[in-house]
C-alpha cells in the first residue's frame, strides 16, 4: 500500500513539473514572434516587431531621376529635387516670344533707292517655334518660326514679315546652372540664354541669338521667351 501511494506521489510530481514548464513556454515573450515594421525610421515601426512583413511606410521622393531619389520610400512627399539639366530634358513649345533687334536697311537700298539705315524691330509672338533639349547627350535642335508684327520705316508702316531660324549643336550649361549656352554645329556660333526660372513644365529665358535671315543679312536678335514643355 505504502508503494503505491509512493507511485502514485512521484507520478502526481512529474505531471505538475510538466504542466508548471509548458505554462512559462506560453507565456515566455522570448519565444513569440511578432510581426510589423522592424525599419525605426519608418512611420509605423513597431519596436516589438520580431519579424518584418514588409509593410513599413517611408516617406521621401520616389522619382529615379531626382537628384534626391529614396530607394528605400514608399509614398512620394513630392520633396522631389531635379537638376537643371535634366528639367530642360524635353521637346519644349515657344509659347510666348519678346524679340527686340535692329537690321541693316541698306540691304533695301538697290529696292527702294536708298539707305534707311538701322531700323529696330521689335514684337511680340506666340507659339513662335520650339526647342528639343538632350540631356544625354547635350544635344539641341531648335527653331524659331513667326511673323514680325508691323513695324514702321520713316513715315509708314511696313507689313509683317514671316521669320524662320532653326538650327542645331550642342549645349551645356554654366554659371552655376543658371546660364544656358547653346552652339551651332555648323557655324560654331554660340547663343547665351539666362534661365530666368524653370520647372520640370515651364521655363522663362533671356537670351541672344545670331541669325542668318535672307535678304535681311547677320544680325543679332534679342528674345524673352516663356517655354512650355510637350508632354507625350
Amino acid at each position: 500500500m505504502k508503494l503505491n501511494l509512493y507511485l502514485i506521489f512521484i507520478v502526481s510530481t512529474l505531471l505538475i513539473t510538466f504542466s508548471s514548464c509548458d505554462k512559462e513556454e506560453e507565456n515566455n515573450p522570448d519565444d513569440m514572434n511578432i510581426s510589423g515594421c522592424t525599419n525605426s525610421e519608418a512611420l509605423n515601426y513597431n519596436p516589438n516587431a520580431t519579424i518584418d512583413d514588409g509593410s513599413c511606410i517611408i516617406l521621401g521622393c520616389t522619382d529615379e531621376n531626382a537628384i534626391n531619389y529614396n530607394p528605400e520610400a514608399t509614398d512620394d512627399d513630392n520633396s522631389c529635387e531635379y537638376s537643371i539639366a535634366s528639367m530642360l530634358d524635353g521637346n519644349w513649345n515657344i509659347a510666348l516670344l519678346d524679340y527686340d533687334t535692329e537690321i541693316d536697311g541698306s540691304v533695301l537700298e538697290s529696292i527702294i533707292g536708298f539707305n534707311l539705315g538701322n531700323q529696330e524691330i521689335s514684337g511680340q509672338a506666340e507659339n513662335a517655334g520650339s526647342w528639343t533639349l538632350n540631356s544625354e547627350d547635350y544635344t539641341y535642335s531648335s527653331e524659331l518660326d513667326f511673323d514680325t508684327e508691323p513695324f514702321t520705316i520713316l513715315t509708314f508702316e511696313a507689313p509683317s514679315f514671316p521669320f524662320n531660324y532653326s538650327n542645331s549643336g550642342t549645349w551645356n550649361l554654366e554659371n552655376n546652372d543658371t546660364d544656358l549656352i547653346l552652339i551651332d554645329n555648323i557655324t560654331g556660333e554660340e547663343a547665351y540664354y539666362e534661365i530666368v526660372s524653370i520647372t520640370n513644365t515651364t521655363a522663362f529665358m533671356n537670351g541672344t541669338i545670331n541669325v542668318t535671315q535672307d535678304g535681311l543679312g547677320n544680325f543679332e536678335i534679342d528674345v524673352q521667351m516663356q517655354l512650355e514643355k510637350i508632354i507625350n
